[in-house]
């Protein structure tokens, strides 16, 4: 902003915080970071509330060394996952339906953890995928 603008809103007893300039030059900068994004399509058992299935995906997700404060856990409708993650700077994105297909590096792919807790088979398959992303985490 430049100091006559300033002067004149100051002038008017406009406060600050109305005009503060946003930091435009740095794109990544305005992007949430994390270092892993976790989003599910809507479903009845949801990751984003505390419960059994929560707890299950901290516990995935801290055998490949991540801690709660390094995940960020949303709910999207399958349509607009591409413009959730635009939204974030996450090292690895994990979106769990497999109704999904891949739409950039390091988004994988996983069961969710209420269908994993209810079938055991699918344990051997989240754990393949989780490994990759301890790997991309690296």
């Amino acid at each position: 902003m430049t100091i006559p603008r300033a002067r004149y809103l100051d002038t008017l007893g406009i406060p600050g915080y109305l005009y503060a300039s946003k930091n435009l030059g740095n794109p990544s900068a305005q992007l949430i970071q994390t270092q892993c994004l976790v989003i599910e399509t809507e479903c009845v058992e949801s990751i984003c509330e505390p419960g059994v299935v929560q707890d299950f995906l901290y516990k995935m997700l801290s055998a490949v060394g991540l801690d709660k404060q390094d995940v960020v856990c949303i709910q999207s409708p399958i349509d607009k996952i591409s413009q959730e993650i635009c939204k974030y700077n996450a090292q690895a994105v994990l979106v769990m339906d497999d109704q999904v297909s891949p739409i950039k590096d390091k988004m994988f792919i996983i069961q969710h953890p209420g269908h994993i807790l209810k079938n055991d088979q699918l344990k051997r398959e989240a754990w393949e995928v989780l490994k990759q992303v301890k790997a991309c985490l690296k």
